[in-house]
C-alpha cells in the first residue's frame, strides 16, 4: 500500500476494479452465467466493505484508548500540580505568619547570686609511668613511654586547671580533693614488668614523684584553691611478693613517695595530705560521705554484667560497717561513674596484659567531677589526657 493512500481509498479502488472486471467478463456471458457472476461480485463487494468495517473499528478502538489514557495521564498532572501549588501556598502563609511580631521577652545573663559553692573533685591512678607499651602489642591502639608518661601527665594537671577555671564562672570553687589512689608505678611484681619495664621500681617511684610534685606545683601557680590530698597504695608498687593485707601500706613504695611528698609541702598553707592507713578512707564533702581506696579488693572476673555487679555487692557489705553515698576507686584503668560510685582510668591506657585478659577497651583518661554544696555530684568531665 502506497503511505499516502488512506484505507478508505484503497478500498474503494479494490471495488471500482471488481465490477470493471465483472462489465467485461458480463459481455460474453449467457444469462445464466450472469446470474452466477452477479452473486461472485456481490459476495466480493461483501467481503471488502466488511472488512474495511473491521479494520475501521479496530482503529477507532485503539484511538478511543490512547485518548482515554492521555486523558488519565493529564488528570494525574493536573491532581499533583494542584497538591504542590496547595503545598507551596501553605509555606507561603506559614513563612508570612513567621515575619509577623511576636511577644517576646527579655532572658538576664545568669550571674548567680554568689551562694552557690562546688568542691573540685580529681582522681589519679594507674599511672604505671615506667612501664613501656609497644603500639604492636596493642594493634596499634595505644603507646607508653617515658616521655608519653611525661606528657599526659602534663596534659592532666593542665586540662584540670583549664576545667576548673570553667566551672568557676558558674560557681564558686575554693577547694580541690585530688585522689592519688595508687599504682603510679609498675613495679616488679610480675616477671614480665622486668622486661617491660624502663626504670627498676626506686628509679620509678622518684620518676612518679617528680611528675606528682610539678603538678601541684602548677596548681599552687594557676589557681587560688586549697589542695587536699587524699593517699593510698596501689597492689603494683609493694615490696612483698603478695599482698599483705594488714601492713600493705609499710610494704610499698607509694606510702614513702606520699610521706615525702607531704614534707615537702609541709610550709604551704594551702595544701593538706591524707595519707591512708589502711584500705578505706573516708572524707566527707558537704554532706557527701565519700570512700576512697585503690579498687584491688573487689573481685572481677570478666562477667556478663561488667563491673557494676561485684562494685555494687563489695559496696553493699561495706555500708553495712559504714555507709557512704559514693566510693572512689582506680585499678581497673576503665573510666566509669555511677550514682554510687566512680571509677578511674588510666595514664597508659591499654596494654598487652588488658588485650590477653580480653578487658574493655579504654583511652587513657582520669576523673574529673564535682560535688556542689546543694545537688552533691555533678558536671563529671573525665579528663583525656592524650589530646
Amino acid at each position: 500500500m502506497d503511505a499516502t493512500q488512506t484505507a478508505p481509498t484503497v478500498w474503494c479502488e479494490q471495488a471500482v476494479k471488481l465490477l470493471q472486471s465483472a462489465r467485461k467478463k458480463a459481455k460474453k456471458m449467457s444469462p445464466e452465467e450472469l446470474i452466477v457472476l452477479k452473486k461472485e461480485t456481490h459476495e466480493e463487494l461483501k467481503h471488502i466493505f466488511t472488512e474495511r468495517s473491521l479494520r475501521e473499528e479496530i482503529a477507532e478502538d485503539r484511538n478511543l484508548r490512547k485518548t482515554k489514557a492521555e486523558e488519565s495521564d493529564l488528570k494525574k498532572k493536573y491532581k499533583a500540580l494542584q497538591e504542590q501549588v496547595e503545598l507551596l501556598e501553605r509555606e507561603n502563609l506559614a513563612i508570612r505568619e513567621l515575619q509577623k511580631d511576636h511577644d517576646t521577652h527579655i532572658i538576664s545573663p545568669n550571674t548567680g547570686l554568689g551562694t552557690s559553692e562546688a568542691t573540685a573533685m580529681v582522681i589519679l591512678s594507674d599511672w604505671h609511668c615506667e612501664e613501656l607499651v609497644r603500639a604492636e602489642t596493642v594493634n596499634g591502639k595505644n603507646f607508653f613511654n617515658l616521655d608519653r608518661a611525661r606528657k599526659r601527665a602534663d596534659k592532666c594537671f593542665q586540662k584540670i586547671v583549664s576545667l576548673t577555671k570553667k566551672e568557676q564562672q558558674d560557681v564558686t570553687i575554693n577547694n580541690m580533693v585530688v585522689g592519688l589512689l595508687g599504682d603510679f608505678i609498675s613495679g616488679n611484681i610480675h616477671e614480665e614488668l622486668l622486661e617491660n619495664c624502663q626504670l627498676r621500681p626506686m628509679e620509678a617511684i622518684l620518676f612518679a614523684q617528680s611528675l606528682l610534685e610539678s603538678g601541684i606545683l602548677f596548681l599552687l601557680e594557676q589557681t587560688k584553691l586549697n589542695l587536699t590530698f587524699v593517699c593510698h597504695v596501689g597492689n603494683h608498687t609493694r615490696i612483698t611478693k603478695k599482698v599483705h593485707i594488714s601492713t600493705e601500706q609499710g610494704n610499698s613504695l607509694e606510702s614513702l613517695m606520699y610521706c615525702s611528698l607531704k614534707q615537702r609541702f609541709a610550709s604551704e598553707p594551702r595544701v593538706k595530705f591524707i595519707i591512708a592507713e589502711g584500705y578505706h578512707s573516708y572524707l566527707d564533702v558537704y554532706g557527701t560521705k565519700i570512700r576512697f581506696h585503690h579498687g584491688h579488693s573487689l573481685r572481677y572476673q570478666g562477667g556478663v554484667g561488667g563491673l557494676t555487679i561485684p562494685v555494687n555487692k563489695a559496696i553493699a557489705q561495706w555500708n553495712k560497717i559504714i555507709p557512704v553515698d559514693l566510693d572512689i576507686f582506680g585499678h581497673w584503668h576503665t573510666y566509669m561513674h555511677m550514682k554510687n560510685f566512680v571509677a578511674n582510668g588510666s595514664l597508659i591506657g591499654y596494654n598487652a596484659f588488658a588485650l590477653s585478659i580480653k578487658a574493655d577497651f579504654d583511652v587513657p583518661k582520669q576523673a574529673y567531677f564535682l560535688i556542689d554544696k546543694r545537688l552533691g555530684p555533678s558536671i563529671f568531665a573525665p579528663i583525656f589526657v592524650d589530646k
